[in-house]
């Protein structure tokens, strides 16, 4: 499989364990994909749930999984195993997805959400950290670049396949929730599969060391704040998907607004990959900025009373911009922290994009109730613009 991966890319940098993570992540995006490219319709549609309180639960549930992966980024950095934690989040994802099938109120869909996103935070860290394990310093952009590639592939399968189940079943969420579990199954089949390196003890440190102790933090240079500082104020104007989907239901019917999540991740295919590559080529806040550039581009397409295909293009930008950013900050910061840090590292960076996200969409989703979609779009636009100006002071972070 590796080998056909290799070619499809047109590289060879990638090993089989490589390509086994990526597959472990394209599984488990897949089967995510498939619940929640619905379940913001399923809320409103089928537990009358309001705008407003859809986007506070996409927030308050997505910061808890970004908070969970500090915790899970460092416990993998204390027993020196990623594997481990893969598995479990993996586990939770297969268990937890049939349980969506039986909920009949907002209280056990929120349940539900915050168990298969704490499966979600349990396994993020540790994933990325095995990566950078698992590559070159100078491949380490094109590695994340490929992961997250793969994994977004999974995610417009999923979506496709969530479309087809939705029409053919006439609006059929349960059985949609069902289905779900059968790729996160697939996902663990992988991470049995991979065979990871063990990871060896720092100079005077020995095995389960706490990772938080002040002569490990105070190794984290001043260049990783700055690019933490950086990543809070990038993510700060992200609002949730679900606004999205909600929104595209001007453009077309319920059923077919599930083509709002097919766009989002041919945006996170098209960007990743190849901003992946050029980051192990081309400073790497450049690109950073270049990203910023074009989503206020593309928040003025959506934000314009345009046809339904150019507000499509624009979700397609809008989502693959951040996924870029994303992979860009996780290889700066892997650069900047030692191999028994890296869990710690991303841990700290998911849980302070996550506190971002959680404004964030808590003040899109107030700014849509009470002033419409379009000051939602507005707000983003003024965030990133003083994303840019701090990038523009940060430009001499090394890489």
């Amino acid at each position: 499989m590796y080998q056909v991966l290799n070619k499809v890319f047109k590289t060879q940098v990638f090993s089989k364990k490589i390509c086994l993570v990526a597959l472990y992540g394209s599984f488990l995006s897949l089967s995510t994909q498939m619940l929640y490219s619905h379940l913001a319709l399923f809320l409103k549609f089928g537990c009358d749930v309001s705008d407003s309180q859809i986007a506070t639960i996409d927030g308050f549930v997505e910061f808890f999984s970004y908070f969970t992966r500090v915790f899970a980024g460092a416990f993998s950095d204390y027993i020196y195993n990623r594997k481990l934690l893969l598995i479990i989040g993996c586990s939770i994802a297969v268990v937890v997805k049939p349980i969506f099938a039986v909920t009949h109120s907002v209280f056990s869909v929120f349940l539900s959400e915050i168990i298969e996103r704490l499966g979600s935070g349990v396994q993020a860290s540790p994933r990325d950290a095995l990566i950078a394990d698992l590559s070159a310093p100078s491949k380490l952009g094109t590695s994340f670049g490929f992961c997250k590639s793969l994994k977004t592939v999974g995610g417009v399968l999923g979506s496709i396949i969530a479309l087809v189940i939705i029409w053919i079943s006439s609006n059929n969420y349960r059985l949609l929730f069902v289905l779900s579990a059968i790729p996160a199954i697939c996902s663990l089949f992988c991470v049995l599969k991979i065979k990871v390196p063990r990871i060896k003890p720092p100079a005077g440190g020995k095995q389960f060391d706490n990772p938080f102790q002040k002569k490990y933090l105070k190794s984290m240079d001043r260049n990783f704040w700055k690019i933490i500082v950086l990543a809070f104020f990038c993510e700060v104007g992200h609002f949730g998907e679900s606004l999205l989907t909600l929104r595209s239901t001007q453009f077309f019917s319920q059923t077919l607004s599930g083509m709002t999540s097919i766009f989002a991740a041919l945006g996170q295919i098209l960007f990743s990959y190849f901003i992946g590559i050029a980051s192990d080529k081309i400073n790497r806040i450049t690109l950073l900025k270049i990203n910023l550039a074009l989503l206020l581009f593309a928040y003025t397409l959506v934000l314009l009373d345009t046809p339904g295909f150019i507000f499509l293009f624009g979700v397609l930008i809008i989502c693959g911009q951040y996924a870029a950013m994303q992979l860009l900050f996780l290889s700066m910061i892997n650069l900047h922290v030692s191999v028994n840090l890296r869990g710690t590292a991303i841990g700290i960076f998911y849980c302070v994009i996550g506190a971002a996200y959680m404004f964030s969409t808590n003040i899109c989703g107030f700014l849509c109730v009470n002033l419409g979609y379009e000051s939602s779009f507005l707000y983003s636009m003024v965030m990133s613009c003083s994303a840019m100006v701090i990038a523009h002071r940060f430009t001499k972070i090394s890489d």
